[in-house]
């Protein structure tokens, strides 16, 4: 009988688009921010999550796979089946390039059916909000912290 991860399945450049590790939930935040406004003219992604044993805030950047990228934003589901495998995740985030930072009902829609917090920064306001659904499965003290810093 063979065990194998998931990671096993992927090629080594499409693991991972890029991972930062900060102290605090204000930096990650800032980094997400940064991704952002190098990117102005589609949606960018990825995950926001938590290394527990590391006591450290994870950034993780992943490729806007949409076919409308400057619209909308979708993450491979093998990406966030990996990142929850190593991390426990805080919110999904991504960009607006058009308008606030709001969630749009699509937005709302997807946080609620996955019971995962969406954090949205509006390249416009220079603002987030997070989403946060009614049935998480997320770790609420970590949501707090990263909305104390919204």
């Amino acid at each position: 009988m063979f065990l194998y991860l998931l990671e096993d399945f992927l090629e080594p450049m499409d693991l991972v688009m890029e991972v930062n590790v900060f102290k605090n939930s204000k930096d990650a935040l800032g980094k997400i921010k940064d991704h952002c406004l190098v990117h102005p003219f589609m949606e960018i992604c990825g995950f926001l999550g938590y290394d527990s044993a590391k006591k450290k805030y994870i950034v993780q950047l992943e490729k806007n796979c949409s076919n409308d990228p400057k619209n909308f934003f979708a993450i491979d589901a093998l990406k966030y089946l990996l990142f929850k495998q190593k991390y426990t995740l805080a919110a999904v985030f991504h960009s607006h390039i058009i308008g606030d930072e709001k969630p749009s009902e699509f937005d709302i829609k997807m946080s609620e059916n996955c019971c995962i917090p969406f954090l949205v920064y509006g390249l416009n306001t220079d603002k987030f909000e997070i989403y946060q659904p009614k049935n998480i499965e997320c770790d609420v003290k970590i949501i707090k912290k990263i909305k104390a810093n919204i």
